[in-house]
Protein backbone atom coordinates (compact mmCIF):
# COMPACT_ATOMS: atom_id res chain seq x y z
CA UNK A 1 0.00 0.00 0.00
CA UNK A 2 2.53 2.57 0.54
CA UNK A 3 4.13 2.22 -2.77
CA UNK A 4 0.61 2.95 -4.07
CA UNK A 5 0.26 6.05 -2.26
CA UNK A 6 3.72 7.37 -2.76
CA UNK A 7 3.48 6.78 -6.50
CA UNK A 8 -0.39 8.29 -6.61
CA UNK A 9 1.08 11.14 -4.89
CA UNK A 10 4.06 11.53 -7.22
CA UNK A 11 2.13 11.08 -10.12
CA UNK A 12 -0.33 13.99 -9.23
CA UNK A 13 2.24 16.37 -8.16
CA UNK A 14 4.09 15.56 -11.40
CA UNK A 15 0.58 16.28 -13.45
CA UNK A 16 0.06 19.82 -11.39
CA UNK A 17 3.88 21.07 -12.11
CA UNK A 18 3.11 20.11 -15.98
CA UNK A 19 0.17 21.94 -16.13
CA UNK A 20 1.46 24.66 -14.35
CA UNK A 21 4.98 25.29 -15.76
CA UNK A 22 4.36 27.83 -19.04
CA UNK A 23 6.81 26.25 -21.78
CA UNK A 24 7.99 30.01 -22.69
CA UNK A 25 8.92 30.67 -19.14
CA UNK A 26 10.74 27.56 -18.08
CA UNK A 27 14.12 28.20 -16.15
CA UNK A 28 16.02 26.22 -13.93
CA UNK A 29 14.46 28.08 -10.78
CA UNK A 30 11.11 26.61 -11.63
CA UNK A 31 12.61 23.26 -11.89
CA UNK A 32 14.54 23.06 -9.06
CA UNK A 33 11.42 24.78 -7.16
CA UNK A 34 9.43 21.50 -8.65
CA UNK A 35 11.78 18.48 -7.85
CA UNK A 36 11.85 20.19 -4.24
CA UNK A 37 7.94 20.47 -3.90
CA UNK A 38 7.90 16.35 -5.24
CA UNK A 39 10.97 15.63 -3.07
CA UNK A 40 8.50 17.07 0.17
CA UNK A 41 5.30 15.46 -0.76
CA UNK A 42 7.48 12.17 -0.92
CA UNK A 43 9.22 12.49 2.45
CA UNK A 44 5.73 13.51 3.72
CA UNK A 45 3.89 10.39 1.94
CA UNK A 46 6.60 8.22 3.66
CA UNK A 47 6.31 9.31 7.30
CA UNK A 48 2.57 8.99 7.09
CA UNK A 49 3.02 5.14 6.00
CA UNK A 50 5.82 4.84 8.59
CA UNK A 51 3.46 6.23 10.95
CA UNK A 52 0.78 3.38 10.28
CA UNK A 53 3.50 1.10 9.97
CA UNK A 54 4.37 1.44 13.50
CA UNK A 55 0.15 1.45 14.90
CA UNK A 56 -0.42 -2.16 13.43
CA UNK A 57 2.99 -3.54 14.83
CA UNK A 58 1.91 -5.42 18.23
CA UNK A 59 4.25 -4.83 21.34
CA UNK A 60 4.26 -7.97 23.70
CA UNK A 61 4.65 -7.27 27.48
CA UNK A 62 6.46 -9.66 29.44
CA UNK A 63 5.21 -9.94 33.05
CA UNK A 64 6.94 -12.42 35.05
CA UNK A 65 4.77 -14.89 37.44
CA UNK A 66 5.52 -15.20 40.84
CA UNK A 67 5.76 -18.74 42.46
CA UNK A 68 2.77 -18.45 45.60
CA UNK A 69 3.75 -21.82 47.53
CA UNK A 70 3.50 -25.14 45.36
CA UNK A 71 0.82 -24.53 42.95
CA UNK A 72 1.09 -26.02 39.35
CA UNK A 73 2.97 -24.02 36.98
CA UNK A 74 1.73 -24.13 33.43
CA UNK A 75 4.45 -24.35 30.53
CA UNK A 76 4.64 -21.53 28.17
CA UNK A 77 3.00 -22.14 25.11
CA UNK A 78 3.75 -19.20 22.88
CA UNK A 79 1.52 -16.51 21.31
CA UNK A 80 -1.07 -17.86 24.92
CA UNK A 81 -0.53 -15.72 27.90
CA UNK A 82 -0.67 -17.52 31.13
CA UNK A 83 -2.64 -16.95 34.18
CA UNK A 84 -1.00 -15.18 37.06
CA UNK A 85 -1.64 -17.85 40.28
CA UNK A 86 -3.69 -16.87 43.10
CA UNK A 87 -2.17 -15.33 46.05
CA UNK A 88 -1.37 -18.22 48.67
CA UNK A 89 -3.76 -16.95 51.64
CA UNK A 90 -6.31 -17.23 48.98
CA UNK A 91 -5.73 -20.38 47.29
CA UNK A 92 -4.57 -22.31 50.32
CA UNK A 93 -8.13 -22.71 51.94
CA UNK A 94 -9.65 -24.19 48.51
CA UNK A 95 -9.82 -27.49 47.71
CA UNK A 96 -10.72 -29.34 44.89
CA UNK A 97 -14.06 -30.82 44.29
CA UNK A 98 -13.13 -33.97 42.57
CA UNK A 99 -11.61 -35.32 45.79
CA UNK A 100 -15.05 -35.28 47.41
CA UNK A 101 -16.51 -38.93 48.14
CA UNK A 102 -19.48 -40.16 50.20
CA UNK A 103 -18.52 -42.48 52.75
CA UNK A 104 -21.44 -44.71 54.07
CA UNK A 105 -20.51 -46.76 57.16
CA UNK A 106 -22.52 -48.75 59.54
CA UNK A 107 -25.03 -45.66 61.02
CA UNK A 108 -24.05 -42.97 59.20
CA UNK A 109 -23.00 -41.22 56.07
CA UNK A 110 -19.67 -38.64 55.68
CA UNK A 111 -18.73 -36.53 53.15
CA UNK A 112 -14.55 -36.57 52.76
CA UNK A 113 -11.70 -35.76 50.98
CA UNK A 114 -9.08 -38.35 49.77
CA UNK A 115 -5.79 -37.64 50.55
CA UNK A 116 -4.55 -39.05 47.82
CA UNK A 117 -6.73 -37.31 45.37
CA UNK A 118 -5.85 -34.21 47.77
CA UNK A 119 -2.03 -35.09 46.98
CA UNK A 120 -2.08 -35.30 43.29
CA UNK A 121 -4.19 -31.70 42.80
CA UNK A 122 -1.17 -30.07 44.80
CA UNK A 123 -2.34 -29.56 47.89
CA UNK A 124 -0.25 -30.02 51.13
CA UNK A 125 -2.10 -32.83 53.05
CA UNK A 126 0.69 -32.31 55.75
CA UNK A 127 -1.23 -28.49 56.57
CA UNK A 128 -4.89 -29.89 57.05
CA UNK A 129 -5.72 -30.45 60.25
CA UNK A 130 -5.34 -33.67 62.45
CA UNK A 131 -8.75 -33.73 63.86
CA UNK A 132 -10.39 -33.89 60.66
CA UNK A 133 -8.46 -36.93 59.47
CA UNK A 134 -10.34 -39.87 59.22
CA UNK A 135 -8.97 -43.56 58.78
CA UNK A 136 -11.14 -45.82 57.02
CA UNK A 137 -10.49 -49.64 55.61
CA UNK A 138 -11.41 -50.98 52.66
CA UNK A 139 -11.01 -54.53 51.52
CA UNK A 140 -7.25 -54.75 51.65
CA UNK A 141 -6.11 -51.82 52.38
CA UNK A 142 -6.62 -49.12 54.89
CA UNK A 143 -7.82 -45.18 53.68
CA UNK A 144 -7.06 -41.63 55.46
CA UNK A 145 -9.65 -39.00 54.34
CA UNK A 146 -10.31 -35.92 55.60
CA UNK A 147 -14.08 -34.80 56.54
CA UNK A 148 -15.84 -32.19 54.57
CA UNK A 149 -17.59 -30.59 57.48
CA UNK A 150 -14.24 -30.66 59.65
CA UNK A 151 -12.36 -28.76 57.41
CA UNK A 152 -15.30 -26.65 56.16
CA UNK A 153 -15.33 -25.26 60.07
CA UNK A 154 -11.76 -24.86 59.84
CA UNK A 155 -12.00 -22.19 57.32
CA UNK A 156 -11.65 -24.88 54.05
CA UNK A 157 -14.15 -24.58 51.38
CA UNK A 158 -14.88 -26.32 47.93
CA UNK A 159 -13.56 -25.20 44.82
CA UNK A 160 -15.69 -25.39 42.35
CA UNK A 161 -13.69 -26.35 38.79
Amino acid sequence: MSRKFIATILAGALAVTAFAAAPARADSKDVAKALAGIAALAIIAKAIDDRRDDKRKQTHVHTPTRNYGNQHRYPAVRGHVQPRPLPGRVSRKLLPGACMVDISGRNRKVRAFGSRCLANNRVNVNALPNNCRIQVRGNRQSHVLYEANCLRNHGYSLARY
